[in-house]
């Protein structure tokens, strides 16, 4: 995704150039954690033995806002991104070997609440959530690109919630948790 993406969390269905569903959300949020999970293993009248196998558990958390209804009157393909924002980005092609651009929908509740059902129910959905610019998250070592602080992640829907608030009757406030892959690049 590029720096100059107006909104920095994209949620697809598979990769930029593969996704059926491209959306870009409103986040107020997002917390990236790392849980590490050693064995406390107890010894009768003797400290604990701690047992660690390197395993990590990330997680990511987003929240923010999400109209009640689409706010792009001017969208009207009959189609199901009737009346949503959407913004054009450019990100790698399928071959790898160049880049395309793909079309990102800004959604409103029903159909976010309705894709986030659709993708918690389904086992074979690989969704990836990606992050700020993702073009180089590490610094390569070479040359003089440096790293960009964006990733893609490889997550799957543990739990999401909306709800509202008197006086905002119009947006609802959305929170979703993942649990992810460790991000794309990362290598032991």
């Amino acid at each position: 995704m590029p720096a100059s993406a107006p909104l920095a969390l994209l949620i697809r269905d598979g990769s930029h150039a593969g996704a059926t569903t491209r959306l870009a959300l409103k986040v107020e949020q997002l917390s990236i954690s790392l849980t590490k999970t050693p064995i406390q293993i107890p010894i009768a009248r003797s400290t604990p033995a701690i047992l660690d196998l390197g395993i990590t558990r990330p997680a990511i958390t987003v929240s923010g806002l999400v109209d009640n209804v689409g706010q792009d009157e001017e969208q009207t393909t009959a189609n199901q991104y009737f009346h949503m924002e959407k913004m054009t980005l450019s990100g790698p092609n399928a071959a790898g070997d160049g880049t395309e651009n793909q079309d990102y929908h800004i959604p409103y509740k029903n159909f976010l609440e309705h894709k986030l059902i659709t993708w918690i129910s389904s086992e074979s959905t690989e969704l990836q959530i990606e992050v700020g610019d993702a073009t180089t998250p590490d610094y390569a070592g070479s040359g003089t690109t440096p790293s960009t602080g964006g990733g893609i992640y490889k997550v799957a829907i543990q739990q999401c919630q909306f709800s509202q608030t008197p006086g905002t009757e119009d947006r609802w406030v959305f929170n979703i948790q993942f649990v992810s892959k460790l991000r794309e690049g990362i290598t032991f």
